[in-house]
């Protein structure tokens, strides 16, 4: 009886065209389009960044200095002290990128270094534009140091008399990582979060309707009347409804996947990732679906109970949006963690197994943490399927 419970809850779902349209391909091709278009834009404005060539202008330079900028691709326009306020202007209205200005005397301040105080240059540019906040960092953390690097090797006469080492000169393993790690670590980033998102997502769209849309059109109270154990109309809610989340998340999964290529800028924190580079093993992957099936398990749980006790659609809703909330705040909370996961972690439910999912991308996932959040899925479907039933079996609960 069970299995025509489930078959009948499946049957409805699978056999509504719009249905499958809207819960399974709209969100999988939304996410593709979205996250495709978004990864595309942001790798656009980082190479165009990177093309542009700055309008960069600089007053009271040096001599030295204009020597050492004709040897660069930036070209740089020398303007009179007079002219620096309507500079400032052009950087305001963006038809100049950056400002340098020297200190009185600056070459020979350089000369009694010995005695004198440090000569200073002051850059003006504007945080609120890409290409100025660019220009300045290119000539603060690049070509200045080089010109002041020049600098000190004319006045000690070589390099080496201000340098002990360098570092990665000569180098090009400086990369050290297991085979499919540095992929696992670039999907780590925010896979882990979509992905419970997801699965939430894909349970409460169909979840609220399967027992609280019944209970509103009177069709549950009809079946309740039946000689089906009411535990046995439960358990197939709840199974049919885990079915229909899993397939719903793995449709989106495969949409972020496919997306993958023109999405590394927003998904991996711009690392190029690709799914032939992680080298999961088979473990891995049974290890990720067992993770992913109680995962469902759980919020299925939530989904179900609270559509039971509410009286209609609106009112699940209404109590499964503080769920949500809470689901997402647990799936964020996995992002900006740093260093080793303490085994409590795996302990928290929902959370823990976000964080197995992110340790399991690193194949840093040991199989004690793995069965500590696993167990304690299980316990909580466990309470959870119990609350369920006995709510099936509450008359004024269901009749209300």
């Amino acid at each position: 009886m069970l299995f025509v419970v489930v078959k009948k809850e499946l049957l409805r779902v699978f056999t509504d065209r719009r249905l499958v349209f809207s819960a399974f391909i709209l969100p999988a091709l939304s996410i593709f389009i979205l996250y495709s278009l978004m990864g595309k834009m942001i790798g656009n404005m980082t190479q165009s960044i990177e093309e542009n060539i700055p309008t960069v202008k600089a007053a009271n330079a040096p001599e030295s200095f204009r020597e050492y900028m004709a040897t660069q691709s930036i070209p740089i326009e020398y303007i009179d002290m007079k002219a620096l306020d309507t500079t400032k202007e052009e950087i305001l209205t963006g038809t100049t990128e950056l400002l340098l200005v020297f200190s009185e005397n600056f070459e020979v301040t350089i000369q009694e270094y010995a005695t004198a105080d440090k000569p200073d240059i002051h850059t003006f540019y504007n945080p609120s534009e890409e290409y100025s906040q660019s220009a300045k960092n290119t000539f603060e953390y690049t070509l200045l140091p080089e010109y002041e690097t020049m600098l000190l090797t004319q006045r000690f006469d070589g390099i080496n008399a201000f340098t002990a080492f360098t570092i990665d000169r000569d180098n090009e393993q400086s990369k050290i990582a297991q085979p499919g790690k540095e992929a696992g670590f670039s999907l780590a980033f925010m896979m882990p979060m979509l992905l419970n998102i997801m699965l939430f997502a894909g349970a409460m769209g169909i979840g609220i309707d399967v027992i609280a849309g019944e209970k509103e059109r009177g069709t549950m109270a009809t079946m309740l009347l039946t000689p089906v154990n009411r535990e046995t109309i439960a358990m197939g809610k709840v199974i049919s409804l885990g079915i229909v989340a899993i397939v719903s998340a793995i449709c989106t999964f495969g949409a972020i996947i496919a997306s993958l290529p023109n999405a590394s800028a927003l998904l991996a924190a711009g690392n190029e990732v690709s799914i032939a580079g992680l080298a999961f093993t088979g473990m891995d992957y049974l290890m990720l679906l067992v993770i992913l099936i109680v995962q469902v398990g759980v919020f299925v749980g939530l989904i179900c109970l609270i559509s039971v006790i509410a009286k209609s659609v609106k009112e699940a809703g209404t109590y499964i949006s503080p769920i949500y909330i809470l689901v997402m705040i647990s799936a964020f909370g996995t992002v900006f963690t740093t260093g080793d996961v303490k085994l409590y972690n795996y302990f928290i439910p929902v959370m823990g197994n976000v964080f197995a999912i992110k340790e399991l991308l690193l194949k840093e996932l040991s199989y004690m943490e793995f069965g500590v959040t696993v167990g304690v899925s299980l316990v909580l479907i466990g309470i959870l399927l119990k609350l369920i039933t006995l709510a099936f079996n509450h008359e004024k609960i269901m009749f209300n």
